[in-house]
């Protein structure tokens, strides 16, 4: 199910729902490029396990209005509103990548509703220790760039932009070699090239394109709020592919060691390993709605 919420600001948030309409709801939250089509590869587990994943999509992407923002905080409020619009009370988050951010902020501010917290292949503040450590050198570039000259990360973008605008089958087999052997494995599948296909059509042709995604890079170094901040009654779960080169598995570690409590599972794949490890991601999601939460990091 598809819908566009009116927001009070006078902006549109489009949303699409997957899984269980009647189950427990999950908020996802999509990635730097992407959409809320991410969420579907957890669609069928989230069906099967009786959850109900809410995506929005991010201002710029699809048909969700363009904000200026600071910090991953200034997300917040549109959760509420999402919230309140769906009538929902307690509910969990899903990170993915660029997701990551606006899970754990909205853990900060909303803490005492969300009962599970879930970061999949998560970009944590890459000033973190270590975190960048087995990052892609063209990423950790385009980080770096992103936090001190937006202007800079905008016009690479918009190259970006303007190449897949020319030619998406040819501009997404490029990209995909750029990735792990496991990553590049997992897109020969052709529903799931075609699925990212969408993503960057939401990101690239519907939405604001580069100046989004550049808004986005310097948020990632400002989140507002102190990691060790978060309650610490509510544990994070980390999933992350030790393949993993977008995104790499030294950020994960440095997440666990930042986070008060925290749950890490580190599996075979790469960046897109929530395509192969949908059931079990929304399994152990399925299992802390009814388990107490440990203060103690487990890994």
């Amino acid at each position: 199910m598809e819908h566009a919420l009116a927001l009070r600001s006078g902006r549109t948030l489009e949303v699409r729902e997957y899984g269980d309409e009647s189950g427990h709801p999950v908020i996802f939250f999509h990635g730097l490029i992407g959409s809320h089509h991410q969420a579907s590869y957890i669609a069928d587990q989230a069906r099967q396990n009786g959850l109900r994943v809410i995506a929005p999509n991010r201002p710029g992407v699809g048909r969700s209005g363009f904000t200026r923002r600071t910090t991953p905080l200034d997300a917040v409020p549109d959760v509420e509103e999402l919230a309140e619009a769906l009538g929902l009370g307690e509910f969990s988050v899903i990170g993915i990548s660029g997701g990551a951010p606006y899970a754990l902020a909205t853990l900060s501010r909303l803490g005492h509703r969300v009962q599970t917290a879930t970061i999949i292949s998560g970009m944590g503040p890459p000033q973190l220790p270590g975190a960048l450590d087995g990052m892609d050198r063209r990423r950790r570039l385009l980080l770096g760039i992103g936090s001190r000259n937006p202007r800079l990360a905008r016009r690479a973008f918009q190259e970006a932009a303007d190449r897949f605008q020319a030619d998406p089958e040819r501009f997404l087999p490029r990209l995909i070699a750029t990735w792990s052997a496991p990553d590049r494995m997992i897109f020969r599948r052709r529903e799931v090239f075609e699925l990212f296909l969408r993503d960057l059509h939401s990101v690239f042709t519907e939405g604001v394109g580069a100046e989004g995604l550049a808004q986005e890079l310097a948020l990632y170094r400002n989140y507002g709020f102190p990691l060790r901040s978060l309650p610490k009654d509510r544990r994070v779960t980390l999933w992350q592919g030790l393949a993993d080169t977008i995104v790499p598995p030294a950020m994960a570690w440095a997440l666990v060691r930042a986070l008060p409590n925290c749950e890490a599972l580190l599996v075979p794949g790469g960046h897109f390993m929530a395509v192969d490890e949908a059931h079990r991601i929304v399994a152990r999601l399925r299992e802390q709605l009814d388990e107490p939460a440990s203060l103690e990091n487990q890994t």
